[in-house]
Formats: structure tokens, C-alpha cells, sequence
């Protein structure tokens, strides 16, 4: 009975006006409003705090950014030589901002507090790379931190009150290291230590000669490597450059002017008085007993000279200034001031009447001072001086000039925001065109951070308007506009056959070399003679070489292997590695020298001793960064990565 009542119920006139309005509220709302809540995109939450996704986008992109402008054209390589790169760069960051939470969050709980006040004077007085003259400008710590990738001044301060507080965690761990004298020893044995060792090596594009490459198979590569043949985006600007040379063509300096700057500054263009003399001298003596030995030595001098003996014999004899004792005590022409007014008073009371003085004190000891010759204040002619004028002159103009067409470019670059042709007609200059560039350029000014993030930015791209005046660096300053626009894309197969067949040959190549240095690695375990097989093949061989372990010799991963390797063991000590350059080695330890350390200087063992504290306050503070990522409660939100696959991937084609 219930059943059918219901099912009357719903065929009624009341139950189809209601199914009506509730499919009509789905039609407007959309289904999802009832259904389907917004997924959550930010990427990770710790202790209950959330690391929002638009603070990780941009930490995540300024990253990725940085690494396309350092890796240039090779970035596609690094893409396709590891296809999980971007993928670990993500969690890279996502990690960096995790553990700053995490440290932000323990500061809090333990009463650390770094004021804004502190980090305003930290800012503005003891980062230098923040003043003009010696002077804070807030235009130049605008400009650097832009160019460093940080979005904001705020951001950039946060970033510095996170380091402060991570310095003082990592201080206690700092103060608290010891290193014990066997440990100094150990240590300096070990990086004392030279090894002499034989190195093949075996450059794949030796090889490519001798890889088939079938039409087919490269393009089945280039297919497989996409990712390497990507055209970055790109861009072309419309620019007007106020160029601080450009400037320096357009000033002179009349004779007036120097004539001018000559009379009104002749003080720059004297040659200080100075003397000529001879002396003899003895130290002061550090006790009274030494003291009364001093002057008794440099009044036998004295005697001596009035005895008739030369003053120069005199000198060579009893002097204690080593220098001049050989020359007779001849102290060559000096300047007044430099050795003291007690000794320039006596000069002065000299004369070529009276050329030789008695005892004189100084703070440095005694003297007897013989007069050879004075020189008054002498104003240089002009004509010596005129070159060196007309470079200040020069200077201050351009300088001056520069400062006010900077000035009137800021101006400009606000009165017409989307008026080139204007700007550049007021400053005199042309409005120049670039060539297309992208984010890797490392042309002058596009090389630029500043331009680049703007040039590269959508949102100043829509809105196609000039920049502000961007100042490049302390010669350059532009105001520029993106003139067209290429987004990145893949390359098509023809445009780029010829590349991927080369890629392909030296990828093959370098799986064969790997392959015929596990073969070389056999024969030489095995006692064979190798000779035939490395003519054969192209490899070289560097024998019975000693290195240490800084050496620059071979390269870096080549030294690594060197020092890895056993030093004793049953058969041959040897093992292959892939170079950083692209080779194959195989490396074969020959003998061990171990360093004798028992002659270490004070100042090597502290020198050593502080660089094993150093190392072992890294350690211990990372590992307590370490054991407060165990204690927080961090949920990462792997959804919210996963949508970044698919947007790099997006990216990439």
C-alpha cells in the first residue's frame, strides 16, 4: 500500500512542478554546485597551515625560469636526459617551503622573533649591493632584488628573516663542535693523500663515423625526444635604450673650463713639499735596561760622526733600519708627514749649513738625520695636467647628463605609456628594434632579469604598454614595449633533422663506448695486453699519473673514482665512469701515497680543525631540520602536483 502511494504521489501535478524547478536550479547552477566540491589545489599543508597553491606557482615558476635562463638552449637537453627533472625540481621547492614553515613555525613556539625594524636595517645599512655612493637607494634594491627573481620587496624581507632565524638555530650547533687530534690528523692524511693511477678515456663522437642511423630510427627518436627540439618562447621588442656612452659622444670640454677647474683646484695639482735625507736608527728597547743599551748604541753613533767618521759608514755600521743601512741610511725624497712630526721638525731645523742633527726621538726609536735636499710645494703646469682635467670634466658632464635624461626617461615613460615614437623623439634617440630572443638570451640588454620577466609576462604582453624605465645596470636604462609575441613549440622533424640525427648517432655512440669500456675493464682485470684494443677503438691512454684529490687534471667524476677505488684488494683495483664532459673512462689505481702529517703548522691544524667543525655544524643542523620534518604533521597534496605534469606538458607542445 505504501509503495503504491507513493508511486501515485509522484506521478502528481505537485511532485512534476517540484522535479521542474530542481532541474532548472541544476540547468543555472550547475550540476556541480550540488555534486562536486572544488578540488583542493594547494600542494601541501604542515602542522595545519596551508602552502597555498599561488604562493607555490610563483616560487615553483621563478624557479623553473631561473634554471631555463642558466641552462640556456641545453634545458630542452636536461628535460630529455631526465624525464623526471621537472617533476624533482617541484618537489624541490615544495620542500624548501615546507621546511620554512616548519622553522617559522618552532621560531613562534620558542619565543624567536626577528622584528620588521631589524630587517629594515639590515636592508638599508649593511647590504651594500643596495647603495649609490654609499648611500641606501631604494631604486637600487628594487632593481637587484627583481633581477634576483624575487616578486616583491616583501617577499624578498620575509626570505630574510627566515635566514636570520635559521642562523640562529644553526649558531648552538656551530659553538658546540669539537674536534679531537686524531680526527685533525686523520682528516689531513686523508686529503693529503695522492694516488697514481692509469686513464682511458673514450670520447663517443669518436664513434659516430661508424653508427647506422636508418631514416627510420631517427625519426623514431625525434618522435621519443620531443622535448629536446623545443623552441622556447619568444619575444621581440620595440625599445628605446638610454645608453651612458652613447651620451659621452655628445659632451666637450672648452680650455676655458679647464682653465677654470685648474685655477679653482690647483691644490689637487701640487706636489707636496718633501725632503731628502739620510739617517741612522735604533730601535726604542722594550725594558728600561734595553733602553739605556739603545742609546748608548746610538750615541756611540753620534760620537762616531763627530769623530770624524762618514755618515754613511756610519750608518752601515750602526743602523738598525736593514733597508737603508745598506745604502748608507739614504731614505731617498719623502713626503712630509710620512715618518712622523717629530722627524720632520728635525728636518726642518737642517740646512746645507747644518746637514747633520743630533739624537732624535721618535716614536719609533732613534735617529741621526743627515740633510740632503728640500723640495717646497710645486704646482704642476697645467699643459701636464690638462689630459687628466678634461677626463674629470668629461665625467661629471656625462655624468650629469645621464642623471638628467634617466630622469626625464621615468617622466616620459609615464606621460606616455604607450607613445614610443614620443619618448624618443623628446630624448633625441630612435626607437630600436630586437631580433627575436627568448628566456636563455644572454644578449646585452635583453640578458636583463627585469626585461625578461616583463617581456616574458602575459599579463604585460595583454596589455601592450610601454614599461616603466628599467634600469638595466649603471650605463643602461630602457623603456620597451613586446612587439610580437612567438609562444615555445616544438620544432618540426625537418626543421631539425639534421641535430636529431647527430643526437641520435652520439646517444648510440655512447651506449657502444659504455660497452667497450666494460670490455677494456675485463681485459685489463684479466692481465691482457690492451694495446691492440685501444688503437683499435680510439681510446687514450694516460699512464702512471699522481693526483691529489683537488686535482684539475681529469675531470671531476674521473678524481671521484680515483679516490673511491680500494686501496688494496684481491686482483686489480679498477672501475668505468661516465665523465662530465660527455666521456667514458676506466680508471685503474696504480699506488696510494699516504701524506705524512706529523709537521702540521699551528695554522693548518686550525685551519682543518675549523673546516671539520663547519662541516660537522652543517650535519648536525640538518639533521634537526631533519628530525623537525619528523615531528611535523605535512600532508602533501599529491593532486594538486599532478596537475603540473600535465601544464609542463602543455608547455612543451
Amino acid at each position: 500500500m505504501l509503495m503504491d502511494k507513493m508511486r501515485q504521489g509522484a506521478q502528481s501535478t505537485a511532485a512534476k512542478i517540484i522535479f521542474v524547478v530542481i532541474m532548472i536550479s541544476f540547468a543555472l547552477a550547475g550540476v556541480g554546485t550540488y555534486a562536486v566540491r572544488k578540488p583542493n589545489t594547494d600542494p601541501a599543508e604542515v602542522n595545519g597551515v596551508t602552502i597555498d597553491s599561488f604562493k607555490f606557482d610563483t616560487a615553483y615558476r621563478s624557479q623553473k625560469q631561473n634554471m631555463q635562463r642558466q641552462a640556456g638552449e641545453h634545458y630542452s637537453e636536461l628535460l630529455a636526459a631526465d624525464p623526471q627533472f621537472l617533476a624533482k625540481l617541484r618537489m624541490q621547492v615544495l620542500n624548501g617551503m615546507i621546511d620554512n614553515v616548519i622553522l617559522d613555525q618552532r621560531a613562534s613556539r620558542t619565543g624567536f622573533h626577528i622584528s620588521d625594524e631589524v630587517i629594515q636595517k639590515i636592508i638599508v645599512d649593511e647590504i651594500d649591493a643596495f647603495k649609490v655612493d654609499g648611500k641606501f637607494s631604494n631604486e637600487r634594491y628594487l632593481n637587484v632584488i627583481t633581477r634576483a627573481g624575487y616578486a616583491s620587496a616583501a617577499q624578498f624581507a620575509a626570505e630574510q628573516k627566515l635566514q636570520m632565524v635559521d642562523q640562529l638555530y644553526q649558531e648552538p650547533f656551530s659553538a658546540a663542535q669539537f674536534v679531537l687530534p686524531y680526527e685533525t690528523r686523520q682528516a689531513a692524511a686523508l686529503f693529503r693523500q695522492k694516488r697514481t693511477a692509469d686513464v682511458y678515456s673514450l670520447d663517443p663522437a669518436a664513434l659516430t663515423g661508424g653508427i647506422a642511423a636508418d631514416p627510420a630510427e631517427i625519426r623514431a627518436y625525434y618522435e621519443e625526444h620531443k622535448n629536446s627540439y623545443v623552441q622556447p618562447d619568444q619575444v621581440r621588442l620595440d625599445y628605446v635604450l638610454l645608453n651612458r656612452q652613447e651620451l659621452e659622444k655628445s659632451q666637450t670640454v672648452t680650455d676655458d673650463e679647464i682653465k677654470a677647474y685648474y685655477q679653482e683646484n690647483s691644490a689637487k695639482f701640487t706636489e707636496p713639499a718633501k725632503f731628502h735625507a739620510e739617517h741612522i736608527y735604533v730601535n726604542m728597547g722594550k725594558d728600561e735596561a734595553a733602553k739605556k743599551a739603545q742609546l748608548d748604541k746610538i750615541t756611540e753613533a753620534e760620537k762616531a760622526i763627530i769623530s770624524g767618521t762618514p755618515f754613511e759608514e756610519a750608518a752601515t755600521r750602526f743602523s738598525e733600519d736593514v733597508l737603508t743601512a745598506k745604502k748608507g741610511g739614504d731614505l731617498d725624497w719623502q713626503r712630509f708627514g710620512v715618518l712622523g712630526d717629530e722627524f720632520d721638525d728635525a728636518v726642518r731645523k737642517l740646512s746645507p749649513d747644518n746637514r747633520i742633527s743630533g739624537i732624535v726621538k721618535t716614536k719609533y726609536g732613534y735617529h741621526i738625520i743627515k740633510f740632503m735636499g728640500v723640495q717646497a710645494d710645486k704646482l704642476k703646469p697645467i699643459a701636464d695636467v690638462t689630459p687628466e682635467i678634461r677626463d674629470i670634466l668629461a665625467r661629471k658632464k656625462v655624468e650629469n647628463a645621464y642623471a638628467k635624461a634617466y630622469d626625464t626617461l621615468v617622466n616620459l615613460a609615464n606621460e606616455f605609456p604607450d607613445d614610443l615614437e614620443s619618448i624618443a623623439g623628446e630624448l633625441k634617440l630612435e626607437v630600436r628594434h630586437s631580433a627575436f630572443f627568448d628566456e636563455g638570451t644572454t644578449v646585452a640588454p635583453f640578458d636583463s632579469r627585469q626585461v625578461k620577466s616583463l617581456a616574458f609576462s602575459q599579463s604585460f604582453r595583454d596589455d601592450a604598454m610601454n614599461s616603466e624605465a628599467v634600469r638595466i645596470d649603471d650605463n643602461n636604462a630602457m623603456v620597451f614595449r613586446v612587439a610580437e609575441f612567438k609562444p615555445q613549440y616544438v620544432r618540426p622533424f625537418e626543421e631539425v633533422k639534421d641535430r636529431a640525427e647527430a643526437d641520435f648517432r652520439l646517444v648510440k655512440a655512447g651506449s657502444t663506448a659504455s660497452a667497450k669500456m666494460a670490455e677494456l675493464l675485463k681485459l685489463v682485470q684479466s692481465h691482457a695486453d690492451t694495446a691492440a684494443f685501444t688503437t683499435a677503438n680510439s681510446v687514450t691512454l694516460t699512464s702512471d699519473r699522481t693526483v691529489d684529490r683537488i686535482s684539475a687534471e681529469f675531470d671531476p667524476a674521473v678524481i671521484g673514482r680515483i679516490f673511491s677505488l680500494p686501496r688494496s684488494g684481491s686482483g686489480i683495483m679498477a672501475d668505468t665512469v661516465s665523465g662530465m664532459d660527455g666521456r667514458h673512462y676506466l680508471v685503474v689505481l696504480k699506488s696510494v701515497t699516504d701524506a705524512d702529517v706529523s709537521a702540521l703548522t699551528a695554522d693548518q691544524t686550525g685551519m682543518i680543525d675549523s673546516q671539520l667543525k663547519q662541516m660537522g655544524s652543517v650535519r648536525d643542523h640538518h639533521l634537526m631540520r631533519q628530525q623537525l620534518r619528523s615531528d611535523s604533521d605535512v600532508e602533501i597534496n599529491t593532486f594538486a602536483l599532478k596537475q603540473y605534469e600535465s601544464m609542463d606538458s602543455s608547455d612543451m607542445n
